[in-house]
């Protein structure tokens, strides 16, 4: 099939990349002529395993090509996607001019028959918006569908190969039929659904998650107070079938391109329609007050952080990508620097993107120098290689044997073991 992919951020790359993969001819567009002139060399703005990997292939095979003009992308396009950005506003609310700029180009750019697929992260009711943007600028017939995109960062072309569902909300029986088409080599259930419920699905089932993280960390600072294990809680409570393990791991809270952003649309969508969603925003309060008892217990075991020098291992929001956005690292150090704190850090590839945005932070490539004379360590972001770090050696290079693992992820009996003061989110 021919597709046209509208919008190379990360949710359009990665699908341009896929569906390239997967024999369909595809064209990328970007009104970004520097990203799209590096996308012809194979070269990726962010960091996703295996995404450059997949792009270099599509080039070569000569299935992927990239444009900033509509009119060649959308020539012979029988789907083209929208896949452009829709950042939060400063009040929370959904900026969807993005959107909109891509259906009048679309719009005046269309010369056949296609059915135009929203996988931006919308609020419902959005669909009918593009329609009527699109239906004066062209005489051709043309199909409105949603089709939104459930990847995480840092396994986001597994998760398009292997998604643990395809929700296709549509309005008429050729653009279900077409995205039917195009998807059947995936496998994983489908979920036909009208335009509206399919964009309700995407912002409802990020809130779903972001509850779960938010309780369990709750629950965290309950077990403190009573000397319970949090994590045993966790296993606990995900082996109920009813409610499943994943998203209850205590710890700083959520960040990231998705759920901050998704739920405060949701609070936003909901006042529009007259609701006052009072859930979710005790979930984003809950979720915000994390980093500021995170620094609590900092305090307690340290006292003053006045000139203390603190290392922090993991800048990313996730491991596995670059992506700073809402990274709990950022409000962290922060709050620190705040305090008074002298803060060194060390992260496997966010540094270049995280020396942007923090500012009188000294930044390490090599995890141990990030640790030499420090007070203590501070575990934000669960990358695998900082469970294989040489504690021994750690030992000998801190200031203070003290950890802070706000990912309840390093191993702590052993540390204990070696004379590490240990202190993780409710352990």
């Amino acid at each position: 099939m021919k597709l046209a992919v509208i919008g190379t951020g990360y949710v359009g790359m990665v699908t341009a990349a896929v569906f390239a993969n997967l024999g369909h001819q595809v064209w990328g567009l970007d009104i970004d002529e520097k990203r799209i002139a590096d996308l012809k060399k194979g070269k990726t703005p962010i960091y996703e395993p295996q995404l450059e990997e997949y792009l270099k292939r599509g080039l070569k095979n000569k299935r992927l090509h990239f444009t900033t003009d509509y009119s060649q992308a959308l020539r012979q396009a029988e789907i083209v996607f929208i896949c452009v950005g829709t950042p939060p506003k400063s009040n929370g609310d959904y900026d969807l001019s993005y959107v909109y700029a891509a259906a009048r180009q679309i719009g005046g750019a269309i010369k056949h028959d296609v059915v135009i697929v929203i996988k931006s992260t919308v609020p419902p009711g959005t669909g009918e918006a593009v329609k009527k943007i699109v239906q004066p600028l062209t005489s051709t017939p043309f199909d409105i569908a949603s089709c939104p995109e459930f990847l995480r960062e840092g396994s986001a072309i597994e998760d398009s190969l292997h998604p643990s569902r395809i929700v296709i909300g549509v309005d008429s029986q050729k653009a279900k039929d077409l995205l039917l088409k195009l998807h059947q080599p995936i496998k994983a259930p489908r979920l036909i659904c009208d335009v509206v419920s399919a964009q309700l699905i995407k912002y409802a089932a990020n809130a779903f998650l972001a509850t779960k993280i938010s309780f369990i960390n709750s629950v965290a600072i309950v077990c403190d107070r009573i000397g319970a294990d949090v994590t045993k809680v966790s296993q606990g409570l995900g082996l109920d079938p009813r409610i499943g393990g994943s998203f209850l791991q205590a710890g700083l809270g959520y960040g990231g391109s998705c759920f901050p952003k998704d739920i405060s649309a949701l609070i936003s969508f909901a006042k529009r329609q007259g609701y006052n969603f009072g859930f979710l925003k005790e979930i984003e309060r809950i979720n915000r007050k994390q980093i500021d008892y995170f620094v609590q217990k900092i305090e307690k075991h340290l006292g003053s952080l006045k000139n203390k020098t603190l290392s922090i291992l993991g800048l990313a929001f996730k491991p596995d990508t670059d992506d700073l956005r809402e990274a709990r690292s950022f409000y962290l150090i922060k709050k620190l620097q705040a305090k008074g704190a002298r803060i060194k850090a060390h992260d496997p590839v966010a540094i270049k993107n995280a020396q942007k945005i923090l500012k009188q932070v000294t930044f390490y490539k090599d995890p141990y120098q990030a640790l030499v004379d420090s007070h203590a360590l501070l575990l934000v972001t669960e990358w695998l290689e900082y469970q294989k770090l040489d504690f021994v050696k750690i030992k000998k290079l801190m200031k203070q044997t003290v950890i802070f693992d706000g990912r309840n992820f390093l191993p702590k009996e052993k540390l204990v073991k070696l004379g590490f003061i240990y202190e993780g989110i409710g352990r």
